[in-house]
C-alpha cells in the first residue's frame, strides 16, 4: 500500500469512526454530512467522497461495530474451557451494557432502515446471521463435551439470540424494571432451561428459580 493510499484509508476510517458516533446520539434521521464532517476533522466534501449516502455510512458503521465484536468474542471465549462460562461470556458480550448503548443505538437505526432498503436488509441478515452461528457454536461445543442436551443447536441459538437482542432493546432505551443483570439472570435461566441436561445439578439449579451468578 502507497502512502496516498494508506492516507486514504485513514481517512475513510476516520469519516467511519465519526458516523457511528454521531449516528448513535443523534439518530440517523437527524445526522447531516456537515456533523460527520466536523467530528472526522475534515470537510463535508471529503465525507461524501468516501460515502455518497448516509445509508452506505450506517452500513459501514455497524459492519465495523460488528466486525471489532467479533474480534473480541472470538478471543474471550477462547479462554473458557467450560461450556456454561463460555455460553454466558458470550451472551454478557452481546448483551446491551445500559441505556443508551452505542452499539444498540446502532443497530436501531439498521433495523429500522432494513425494511426498506435492500442494501441494509442484507447486512442485517449477514451480521445477525453470524451472531446466531456463534450462538450456535458453543452450544454445539458443549454438547460435545457433555455439558449441554439438545437435538436442536441452531433452534436454541435462534430462541437465546432473540431473547438477549429482545431484553437488550428495552435495557438500551432504559426501560423501567429492565437492568442488564435481569437481562443476563434471564437469559441464563433460558439456556439452562433448554440445555442442561435432565437431573443434572444445573437443570436442578434452574427448575428452582436460580437464574446466574
Amino acid at each position: 500500500m502507497t502512502k496516498r493510499q494508506a492516507k486514504g484509508r485513514e481517512r475513510e476510517q476516520a469519516v467511519v469512526h465519526a458516523a457511528a458516533l454521531v449516528i448513535a446520539e443523534r439518530g440517523l434521521r437527524n445526522v447531516r454530512v456537515a456533523d460527520i464532517a466536523e467530528r472526522a476533522g475534515m470537510s463535508p466534501g471529503h465525507v461524501t467522497y468516501y460515502f455518497p449516502s448516509k445509508n452506505e455510512l450506517l452500513m459501514r458503521a455497524i459492519r465495523q461495530s460488528e466486525e471489532e465484536f467479533h474480534d473480541k468474542v472470538e478471543r474471550e471465549i477462547a479462554l473458557h474451557a467450560d461450556p456454561w462460562d463460555r455460553l454466558d461470556r458470550l451472551i454478557e458480550l452481546a448483551a446491551s451494557d445500559g441505556q443508551g448503548d452505542p452499539g444498540f443505538v446502532l443497530w436501531f437505526e439498521v433495523w429500522s432502515n432494513a425494511g426498506l432498503d435492500p442494501a441494509v436488509a442484507r447486512i442485517h441478515d449477514e451480521l445477525d446471521g453470524w451472531w446466531r452461528r456463534a450462538l450456535a457454536d458453543v452450544i454445539r461445543y458443549g454438547c460435545d463435551e457433555g455439558a449441554f442436551q439438545t437435538d436442536d443447536p441452531d433452534g436454541v441459538a435462534l430462541l437465546l439470540s432473540g431473547l438477549v437482542d429482545g431484553l437488550s432493546v428495552l435495557v438500551t432505551l432504559g426501560s423501567e424494571g429492565v437492568t442488564r443483570r435481569q437481562l443476563l439472570d434471564t437469559c441464563s435461566g433460558a439456556a439452562r432451561a433448554h440445555l442442561a441436561p435432565k437431573g443434572s445439578s444445573r437443570d436442578t439449579a434452574t427448575r428452582v428459580g436460580h437464574g446466574r451468578r
